[in-house]
C-alpha cells in the first residue's frame, strides 16, 4: 500500500535566507508529525481499507498540499 503526503517544497521559497530555512523546517515538522501518527497506527489489528483511509487522513493533516488520490 502507498500514500502520497504532499508538502509544499521548502527548496522553492525565494526570499530571505530565514525564509527558507523556515520553510525547510515547516517541511520538516509535517513529515516528522505525519511518520509518528503512521507509526502509532495499529497496523497489525486493522483491515487494509480502514488502514487506507487513515493514511488519506495523515496527507491532509497540517501542510497538506492539494489531495492526490493514489492510495493503492
Amino acid at each position: 500500500m502507498t500514500a502520497h503526503w504532499g508538502i509544499e517544497d521548502p527548496a522553492a521559497v525565494q526570499g530571505p535566507d530565514i525564509e527558507k530555512e523556515k520553510a525547510f523546517v515547516a517541511a520538516f515538522r509535517y513529515m516528522r508529525n505525519r511518520i509518528s501518527v503512521f507509526t502509532a497506527l495499529p497496523v497489525a489489528s486493522i483491515d487494509k481499507a480502514a488502514l487506507g483511509t487513515k493514511l488519506r487522513e495523515i496527507g491532509r493533516g497540517e501542510g497538506a498540499t492539494s489531495p492526490r488520490h493514489d492510495v493503492a
